[in-house]
């Protein structure tokens, strides 16, 4: 054990820090604090970590998995709370430490997304913490559907009520992702003619929008979004043209390009670009969007979100792609925490927060322990 009692070490791992792997290595903290990294074993350390990856906590700015713990089949709805609770497990044992519950301000004919929804959801998320049994800490994502007036307003209020992070999002039908008739289809799946209706009147409240005043309703959330200091970020982009409507009214993130030159364009405008972690782990897009991998070797990713999968970050890590490990491990820590303006963490170096997992590569990747500013929160016995 340590001579000091209030710290930990963790040791004979291999460490990931932002310029190397250290094999052998050691990382103490001690009161939510990272207080050493140091490239050698210690011979009798708090937690043995031999044959393991020390790794920082890994970073999820866009996560809506909690939609699945809420409505886990058809015509099933757990209580809020309880799928809040269960989300965060879920997120500690996949190694997230720090989540961002991507929260859809959207009435959609499908059921499962409404304003309202949305609304109960940021103020459960907002007053969920480790005092009230929060093992990560769970922040929110506001998605506002700016095709939708009511959604821009409630949004507005819940940036001024305290969130983390808002993205634009324009799902008009004949563009972008929605361009084929099957897709929105598809994307709203109700029985037959009550999806006729309801798509009919979707298209035409989402239609009746000039580009205009999309662009100025965009306007208004990011101004009032970054007089808060929070980072703004634009959702499926359809195409270059777009990309620089947002990034001229001050959007910092683009979320899931759904073409390769849409996330070229975005990087020629030092946009942070951020892809699905499933897709790098599928080898492909579910949507016939961009492959994420080749993109990466493209350099025009710089960050990978969860999406629906919080394992799919950690996996992620540990398909080789001819780059080095740390830079791997950056893409789903260090660089989406900088990307939120959170540079307290996201990396394995003294005076960082102490958010720390332990990760065994073999059979397949999964979390031994997880550690979030200095408290375990998960351990796999």
């Amino acid at each position: 054990m340590n001579d000091n009692a209030n710290q930990t070490s963790i040791s004979g791992g291999n460490v990931v820090t932002p310029t190397a792997v250290v094999e052998n290595g050691t990382v103490t903290f001690s009161d939510g604090k990272i207080v050493s990294v140091e490239a050698e074993s210690h011979a009798n350390p708090d937690i043995d970590a031999t044959g393991k990856y020390i790794l920082p906590g890994l970073v999820d700015l866009h996560g809506d998995d909690i939609e699945r713990h809420l409505f886990p089949r058809e015509g099933e709805r757990v209580d809020t709370a309880i799928a809040l609770d269960r989300c965060d497990i879920a997120n500690a044992s996949a190694g997230v430490t720090t989540k961002y519950h991507a929260i859809s301000f959207e009435d959609v004919p499908d059921d499962n997304r409404s304003i309202e929804l949305a609304r109960r959801l940021a103020e459960q998320i907002r007053n969920f913490n480790s005092e009230t049994g929060a093992r990560v800490d769970n922040r929110l994502h506001m998605r506002c559907e700016i095709t939708n007036e009511t959604a821009v307003e409630a949004v507005s209020q819940e940036i001024k009520s305290g969130g983390d992070l808002v993205s634009l999002v324009s799902h008009v039908p004949g563009t972008g992702p929605l361009a084929s008739e099957n897709t929105l289809a598809q994307r709203y799946d109700h029985p037959d003619g009550e999806l006729e209706t309801s798509l009919q009147a979707l298209k035409t409240r989402r239609s009746g929008v000039s580009e205009a005043e999309l662009i100025s309703r965009a306007r208004g959330i990011t101004e009032l979004a970054r007089s808060r200091n929070m980072p703004v970020a634009s959702h499926d982009d359809g195409t270059a043209a777009s990309v620089d409507n947002v990034a001229a009214i001050g959007v910092d993130i683009s979320e899931y390009p759904p073409s390769h030159r849409v996330a070229q364009r975005a990087t020629e405008l030092n946009l942070t670009v951020a892809m699905g972690a499933p897709n790098v782990v599928r080898g492909g897009s579910l949507c016939d969007g961009p492959d994420a991998s080749q993109a990466i070797k493209d350099d025009v990713v710089d960050i990978l979100c969860s999406d629906f999968r919080p394992q799919s970050l950690l996996s992620s890590v540990f398909i080789e792609n001819d780059e080095p490990l740390k830079d791997r491990v950056l893409r789903v820590s260090t660089a989406p925490a900088a990307a939120a303006g959170l540079y307290d963490r996201g990396r394995l170096e003294c005076g960082a927060r102490a958010d720390i997992i332990i990760a065994d590569p073999d059979p397949s990747p999964s979390i031994v322990r997880t550690y979030v500013a200095g408290d375990e929160v998960y351990y796999s016995a």
